[in-house]
């Protein structure tokens, strides 16, 4: 019973959360491929255009945008514990205002990590009114987690609300991210991967669990049914064809005696103390028939053998 709801609730997760969890990364990775497979062919478009667009702003993430403002005379709030082609790596990031007025974090791209977690040297961002070409980008929702290291103010994730409380400003909900060669960009940071990844497979491979699971428990659960009602036929067959216990019933009026009378002559040979019994007997073939349908005949012969063994001790 306990293993029977064991492999239902097992089922039930597969095809209620497992999978739909599989199958669900890989629809948003196709959302995103789609998103970068478009930004890649479409040129910039006005950042004021974009962000005044009908419907959510995460649909036009990727999309390359042009602001004209300036970089706020402020400090750069490092993003940490990031890596680029396996190495470690911080990521600067600036408040930006545009003409139109709205504060938004521009990151500059990255630098390499130094000896000690230390910051190296970097180009600080330049002044005055300038024009940047950048990407889209919505913050992912986790934790900021703000620091102080090597005097630095640092996160661990993206959190304009957060940062902007670090540098004293309102920010906008989104941020930039700057291509390369643009005004107080750094080494910018790569794009991601536009391959489909292990999802879609990894949730088809959960479903396939959820009804594998129960066909493999009701084919165990048929297998003993039948090795156990095998057993019992072969025990039925045993007791059918053993003797009789009783001797012969009395004759009737009429009938004549002498057959069932006792022959002269010697007595006929019985089973003594000294040899197996009936019931015995009968108990070592059904053992043997059980071991030859689990073991093979190797194993029911030495059962045999070792049986005859025991009864001639």
């Amino acid at each position: 019973m306990i293993t029977l709801l064991f492999i239902s609730l097992f089922a039930y997760l597969c095809f209620t959360m497992l999978a739909p969890w599989q199958l669900n990364k890989y629809e948003d990775l196709k959302a995103r491929n789609a998103q970068l497979v478009e930004s890649s062919v479409a040129g910039p478009v006005p950042l004021d255009e974009v962000i005044r667009r009908e419907g959510s702003l995460g649909d036009s993430e990727w999309h390359l945008v042009t602001a004209r403002g300036s970089y706020l005379p402020m400090e750069d709030v490092l993003l940490r514990m990031q890596s680029v082609d396996g190495e470690l790596v911080y990521q600067a990031l600036r408040a930006f205002r545009t003409d139109s007025g709205d504060s938004l974090l521009v990151n500059r791209g990255w630098v390499r990590v130094g000896d000690d977690n230390a910051v190296p040297d970097f180009p600080s961002a330049p002044t005055g009114q300038l024009t940047i070409i950048a990407r889209l980008r919505i913050p992912m929702d986790a934790p900021a987690q703000p620091i102080v290291l090597h005097d630095w103010n640092m996160v661990r994730n993206i959190d304009p609300p957060v940062i902007g409380d670090l540098l004293g400003t309102d920010l906008s909900p989104y941020y930039l991210q700057l291509a390369g060669g643009q005004p107080g960009s750094l080494e910018p940071m790569p794009l991601p991967s536009t391959e489909s990844g292990p999802y879609l497979s990894y949730g088809m491979q959960w479903m396939a669990f959820g009804v594998l699971a129960p066909i493999g428990l009701g084919y165990f659960v048929w297998s003993e049914i039948r090795q156990r009602r095998r057993l019992d036929d072969e025990d039925n067959d045993a007791a059918a064809a053993r003797p009789r216990k009783g001797g012969n019933r009395a004759a009737g009026p009429g009938q004549d005696t002498t057959a069932s009378q006792a022959p002269s002559g010697p007595p006929a040979a019985t089973v003594g103390d000294d040899g197996p019994s009936d019931e015995a007997a009968d108990s070592d073939r059904l053992v043997a028939a059980a071991m030859r349908d689990r073991y093979g005949d190797r194993f029911a012969s030495e059962y045999r053998r070792s049986s005859r063994g025991g009864n001639r001790a």
